[in-house]
């Protein structure tokens, strides 16, 4: 049985590689960025740093995607994918990391589990 949610297709929002932005974003759903970006970047869905593209930025998101250069800190909910020609300086925190040959990552990382809550025993009757 095939996992539709994973296998789904992604709608993004692109920022094309003539773009430069400098700031704070915040985005819900799928996000690639194909420029330049400078600041801090906050996501509810997967970010994609594509081929060409210069980050240099903090990031919290859900699952991040890196075919570029990124300069920052990470956080990722479910994962980070560094793939091959990939450059990361600085740190990831996250329960998943995939890293690709020829990757090039300098920093260090720190995987969590999610938390699972462990249902308290019921107490036995007298």
């Amino acid at each position: 049985m095939v996992n539709r949610d994973k296998k789904r297709k992604l709608d993004f929002t692109v920022f094309q590689k003539n773009t430069n932005f400098r700031g704070s974003l915040s985005f819900k759903k799928p996000l690639r960025i194909l420029g330049k970006f400078e600041g801090d970047i906050t996501g509810e869905e997967t970010l994609e740093i594509g081929h060409g593209a210069h980050v240099e930025a903090h990031i919290e998101t859900t699952h991040l995607i890196v075919y570029g250069s990124l300069i920052g800190n990470v956080s990722a909910i479910e994962r980070v994918e560094l793939k091959k020609g990939a450059k990361l300086i600085g740190n990831i925190r996250t329960p998943n990391l995939e890293v690709d040959d020829g990757v090039i990552f300098e920093g260090q990382c720190e995987m969590e589990q999610k938390k699972l809550e462990v249902p308290e025993p019921a107490e036995k009757a007298s």
